[in-house]
């Protein structure tokens, strides 16, 4: 770099705070001058000035992740977002007389804003009971937050689900019996243990070059560095993605929702050729409920085999590559396997997990070094950052919908109170996993918006069931508050905008970070600059609608002494995080950095500081302790689900009385074994008649999730909007590339250019997740969300169906 363009310059390392999966796990180097960024680059803490790391890394480097933990491009522009003409720096209140979605508002003082909130909230309680405030979407955490809140205060309702992984954290429980309080001590795999061990590598629905779940493209480097060694690596996709065609041996396409019937005929032949590991199945697994899969397995209750001929009929995926995959994988042990996120959130994805999971315990695949995540969810650290506030309130907040069907929640109470649906109806549809006797005092008035972090998300893009329904739901309540820092497509319908710092560059802030890749540190944000206008910390914005709601601060609180102490109260709390890390490490007899040290830029690399990578499952493998499931052993059939009496309870417990916090109170047609069906708006719906193309809506490489849409330095020259359709798809509907295009089903309509493509399996098409939903007068979509077209399928159980509808493209006639 040339230093006489950053004279006077100081310079600071933090952790992005994305929303992508790798939640901190990726560092910047900032350089400040008088209070501003001028310029980012990428981590340097190892192998400072060198561009090829794997041209001068040893094996022990990379086995202990001692590699720089480079950011994607989305991380390296963020910081313009600080300085967006968009940013909220002061409290808003929408203007009198003007429509929500206007996005017209008037800058407000705190204390107005805090009492207008606060006042507003008494009300909706006082005039319609504790359930009539709602928060869409996101759940809020109990232990902080909002949800801490409402539990001193008695009043509100709440969601439940975190899109991204609910079938896999579900099944984790069902099915091996770690709920998600315990994936620290029940994950598989890492990186480094994929690069050392593996001698196949397969992919389900999965590009590590997208640079989620991170850090950026660490992942996919290792995965080519695995290449490199004669690892072959196939990659299972209904698109060529980047991955496929250059990472990859071999690409196998396959019809989106089917994979759980590659995965049975799988099984089947693992079983039917004796390739199973034996010893492990009859030390490790239920045999009762595999006996029972094995007999639907082999069609003997109903005379279908699920063998390859079968399941080619269902995936596309011809018989012979099913065989010959099977054997590979069973003949290579041990095979490192990953069926990605996005293999499950679709219609009946609890099953696919659970096929998966089963699939991984027939090859023995579990705890062991190069076989992959048995259950995939990750590696994480067990290293508890999370102070307690203090004790929480004594109001349990009920959770009475799927956060993905809140507007549902609100929308079909309608039909309950006419008759027209019953109550038992209405809950199973909607997710309800509280009391059932609450039905009847649900009144939702006043929404909420909050999450788990600093700011709402943007839910009526991130939410997969149409905008044109939230909205609906939304103009339904009579007042909207939402905490945010950017004028979001969902920010434009508060009625009150309370305005949040940024996590990467405003707060400060201990990190523990995991990446469902393999890669584990402990960082810091130190809070780089001061924050811009009147932006506030997201605890002391709760905190002080406590103090109005009657609560003492320092109950809600426990660090707080006084508003003029408060940045030293948040420091306080801040290095107490801090002080666990050091503490679990010194219980180990290691030394890590002070807190002054970490505060000044060292961190901590956890996987320097394990023996070996993380393969997780040790209680069990290693030291033969049970499996946390009623059989103590994995279970293939679930005894919960599969005993009906247990349907219709409130909340679910095993029976160590741990809480299924991701199983309804009825959970639909979820089977208690993973059995195929055909998928609710999937390829072989009857309703492809009508709409006879798939919708994909994976993440893009230059968006997480919304965020990052309105980024100047990204959108337009670097990504633009499009919707992907085969070259054989366009050709019969007379569609060339750039044409503009409607697409469209019973749930709503977009407009956008089309790019046209063979990389992708005819039937499909694809729509990237987050465009930012802009409707003309009548509704229709020129932002292209894809969630405009997403919902409707009441069904499933657990999932949030984030990839899947059925659409039908055409050319648009109307005007641009």
């Amino acid at each position: 770099m040339d230093t006489r363009h950053h004279e006077g310059e100081t310079t600071f390392y933090t952790s992005c705070i994305g929303s992508c999966g790798s939640g901190g796990l990726c560092i910047l180097k900032a350089h400040i001058k008088d209070g501003v960024v001028t310029a980012v680059e990428p981590d340097d803490r190892y192998n400072k000035n060198i561009g090829r790391e794997d041209a001068v890394i040893s094996e022990q480097d990379l086995a202990k992740s001692r590699v720089q933990a480079r950011v994607c491009a989305k991380g390296i522009v963020a910081y313009k977002y600080m300085y967006h003409p968009d940013r909220i720096l002061y409290p808003l209140k929408r203007v009198p007389g003007t429509r929500r979605g206007e996005g017209k508002y008037t800058r407000i003082s705190w204390e107005e804003a805090l009492d207008t909130v606060a006042g507003k909230m008494k009300e909706t309680r006082e005039k319609y009971g504790p359930y009539s405030i709602i928060n869409p979407y996101f759940q809020m955490s109990g232990a902080d937050g909002l949800g801490r809140l409402l539990s001193f205060w008695g009043a509100g309702v709440d969601g439940w689900g975190m899109a991204s992984v609910d079938a896999i954290m579900l099944m984790s429980h069902i099915a091996a019996g770690s709920p998600s309080t315990e994936r620290a001590k029940h994950t598989s795999s890492s990186a480094a243990d994929m690069l050392q061990n593996s001698k196949l590598i397969v992919l389900w629905g999965h590009d590590p070059t997208m640079g989620s779940l991170g850090p950026g493209h660490q992942f996919a480097w290792y995965l080519k560095l695995a290449r490199e060694r004669g690892t072959r690596v196939i990659i299972i996709d209904p698109r060529y993605t980047v991955a496929a065609e250059v990472l990859a041996d071999q690409w196998i396409p396959i019809k989106p929702g089917t994979d759980l019937a590659m995965f049975l005929a799988m099984a089947h032949v693992l079983l039917k050729e004796d390739l199973w590991d034996k010893d492990f199945v009859n030390k490790h697994v239920d045999l009762n409920g595999l006996e029972k899969w094995k007999r639907y397995i082999f069609g003997i209750d109903d005379g279908v085999e699920k063998n390859p001929e079968w399941a080619e009929k269902k995936c596309a995926v011809p018989a012979e590559t099913i065989r010959d995959l099977t054997r590979l994988v069973a003949a290579n042990k041990p095979s490192w396997l990953w069926s990605n996120w996005g293999v499950s959130r679709k219609s009946g994805g609890e099953q696919v997990v659970q096929a998966f999971i089963a699939l991984q315990a027939l090859l023995g695949y579990w705890g062991i070094p190069g076989a992959g995540p048995a259950v995939n969810l990750g590696p994480t650290p067990d290293i508890a950052i999370h102070v307690p506030w203090g004790p929480n309130g004594s109001y349990n907040i009920p959770r009475m919908y799927r956060g993905q069907y809140w507007a549902q929640a609100v929308l079909l109470l309608d039909k309950v109170k006419s008759g027209e649906l019953s109550p038992k109806e209405y809950m199973r549809m909607v997710g309800w996993r509280a009391d059932p006797s609450l039905l009847s005092q649900f009144n939702p008035k006043m929404v909420f918006g909050t999450s788990y972090g600093p700011f709402s998300r943007n839910f009526i893009v991130s939410v997969t069931d149409s905008p044109n329904y939230q909205i609906e739901a939304l103009n339904r309540m009579e007042f909207i508050t939402l905490v945010h820092n950017t004028m979001t497509p969902t920010v434009r319908y508060a009625d009150i905008i309370l305005p949040s710092r940024d996590w990467t560059w405003e707060e400060k802030r201990v990190c523990r970070p995991d990446s469902g890749h393999g890669f584990a540190s402990i960082t810091y944000c130190p809070g780089v600059v001061k924050p811009p206008g009147e932006t506030k910390s997201w605890i002391w914005i709760y905190l002080k609608l406590a103090e109005r709601l009657g609560i003492s601060p320092r109950d809600y609180f426990s660090y707080y002494t006084s508003d003029e102490n408060w940045e030293n109260d948040y420091d306080r709390y801040v290095k107490a995080s801090y002080d666990k890390v050091i503490e679990h490490y010194k219980k180990r007899n290691i030394e890590v950095p002070s807190w002054e040290e970490f505060t000044r830029g060292k961190f901590i690399n956890c996987d320097d500081l394990e023996e070996k990578p993380i393969v997780g499952w040790e209680d069990q493998m290693a030291r033969g302790k049970p499996f946390g499931t009623e059989s103590g052993k994995i279970e293939v059939y679930s005894n919960y689900i599969g005993n009906e009496a247990n349907r219709g309870k409130g909340e679910h417990t095993d029976s160590f009385g741990r809480l299924y916090n991701l199983l309804p109170s009825d959970w639909g047609e979820v089977p208690p074994m993973p059995v195929y069906k055909t998928a609710v708006r999937g390829m072989d719906d009857p309703l492809s008649r009508q709409y006879p193309l798939m919708l994909l809506s994976p993440h893009p490489r230059y968006r997480a999730h919304s965020t990052f849409w309105d980024h100047p330095w990204l959108k337009d020259h670097i990504y633009r909007h499009r919707v992907w359709i085969s070259t054989s798809d366009a050709s019969t509907r007379n569609i060339k590339d750039d044409d503009l295009v409607q697409v469209f089903n019973d749930r709503g309509k977009v407009v956008m250019r089309a790019y046209v493509t063979s990389r992708l399996m005819p039937g499909n098409i694809v729509l990237h997740h987050g465009g930012w939903y802009t409707p003309d007068e009548s509704g229709v979509d020129f932002g292209a969300s894809p969630s405009t077209l997403l919902g409707g399928d009441f069904r499933s159980g657990t999932t949030p169906f984030k990839t899947t509808g059925l659409v039908q493209v055409e050319k648009y006639q109307g005007e641009s």
